[in-house]
């Protein structure tokens, strides 16, 4: 195929995209899981790549309750064979004059609510010579500093956004640059129907986080049906086809640094996720029977 041919094909499918895909982790299983301190029954869950419930089941467990120390049994044959990032190893800090616990987080890269949970935190109150436990993110690689920076810029609507949504892309061609032009030429004023994509590694980095004009303006979405839902959703797309493919690794860190940090630090409260799918009113099957749907609803809900 000619190379003007390719770029037809890839523009008149950017044209046709209305969904984003995202990543799928493909966790390594073992027998055995030790419950650590900040450990949650839904966090545990989505490293595994399974869903609560099945985790309850299998270590007949009648609540969510668990205790430092405690030995889970882990599912076998899960129904993903996703790869989930590993937490590595922690470290200690020392609190001193003039620390705040989102200063201390910004500085090691990760968000404030893991840091809070970490260290079985409730409040924000640190007080000097305690001792910190600071997580390591998932990834190794703090993926937000951009959009924290540029976040710091603007004066987000805090009491405005009440729910996440998530999409695919359904292509696996894309990135901000391209789907604003392509979302403008259908008419969208605004540009860009989402607040932020999260890249492949094609058209921009492989977990890359991109910001859109709607964020940076603090402006309703256009990534639903409903213009009620619009206007207090924050619309997340990665980009692929997850009918089809996995999201990445990278992906998935990307996007759960960027729902901690959004839900943790920007927000200060946790808000309705949903996918795309199960909002009333929406025929898609956006974001893609790939994506652990069942596991990001046990870390959010």
């Amino acid at each position: 195929m000619s190379n003007s041919r390719r770029q037809f094909t890839r523009t008149a499918t950017l044209l046709t995209a209305g969904t984003v895909l995202l990543p799928n982790f493909n966790w390594a299983q073992s027998p055995a899981y030790i419950v650590r301190k900040g450990d949650t029954l839904g966090q545990i869950a989505l490293r595994l790549g399974v869903n609560t419930r099945t985790l309850k089941q299998v270590n007949n467990l009648s609540s969510d309750l668990i205790q430092v120390g405690q030995k889970l049994k882990i599912p076998t044959g899960g129904n993903t064979g996703i790869e989930t990032p590993t937490l590595g190893p922690t470290k200690t800090y020392i609190v001193v004059k003039g620390d705040t616990l989102g200063s201390i987080a910004a500085r090691n890269g990760i968000n404030l609510r893991s840091l809070k949970q970490a260290n079985n935190l409730s409040r924000d109150l640190i007080r000097v010579g305690q001792a910190l436990q600071i997580p390591n993110s998932a990834s190794g690689q703090d993926l937000l500093a951009h959009v924290r920076e540029a976040t710091n810029r603007i004066h987000v609507r805090r009491d405005n956004w009440q729910r996440i949504v998530v999409h695919h892309s359904a292509i696996k061609y894309g990135n901000v640059k391209k789907y604003d032009a392509a979302h403008r030429r259908r008419g969208m004023q605004n540009g860009l129907a989402y607040h932020f994509l999260i890249g492949n590694g094609i058209d921009s980095g492989d977990g890359e986080i991109e910001i859109g004009p709607r964020w940076q303006k603090q402006q309703l979405g256009g990534h639903v049906k409903s213009y009620r839902i619009n206007q207090t959703a924050i619309g997340i797309c990665l980009i692929g086809n997850f009918e089809k493919t996995h999201p990445s690794k990278k992906q998935l860190d990307a996007f759960t640094q960027l729902m901690d940090w959004l839900q943790g630090d920007v927000l200060g409260k946790k808000v309705h996720f949903d996918g795309h799918r199960e909002l009333k009113g929406e025929q898609t099957i956006c974001p893609g029977k790939h994506f652990p749907l069942a596991a990001m609803h046990a870390r959010y809900d």
